[in-house]
């Protein structure tokens, strides 16, 4: 297991507003050879974060990239992890407060069927 630390120098270049750019942000990786099962354990033994969400990530490779995101809700905490069966690997993304927080969105009303404009008439 091998603990990286991201760089802790943050980069702004100057750019017109909503034009889209890297930066570098102090973040602390974990990472573990093959996948997340080690790392979801010492998540929920030590700060009873259970997994909340998972997506898969199609890649130009054999297998995709999978993004799991753990939570407590009684703390709130959230922790992310990135695993790649490429390479028999998963990763823990930490900063020191990570909590998931909902987006408030509006939703739209339910999709129907309209009986006078089917395809084709």
């Amino acid at each position: 297991m091998k603990k990286l630390l991201g760089a802790i120098l943050l980069l702004f270049p100057l750019v017109a507003a909503g034009e889209p750019f890297a930066t570098v942000v102090p973040m602390q990786v974990l990472c573990t050879k093959g996948g997340p099962e080690y790392l979801m354990l010492e998540l929920l033994e030590k700060y009873n974060e259970v997994p909340a969400y998972t997506m898969e990530i199609t890649v130009d490779r054999p297998l995709p990239l999978y993004m799991i995101i753990t939570e407590n809700k009684n703390n709130p905490t959230s922790t992310i992890i990135l695993g790649n069966p490429n390479l028999n690997m998963s990763c823990i993304f930490m900063t020191a407060k990570d909590t998931l927080l909902p987006t408030e969105t509006k939703s739209l009303p339910a999709k129907t069927f309209d009986e006078e404009k089917k395809l084709g008439i």
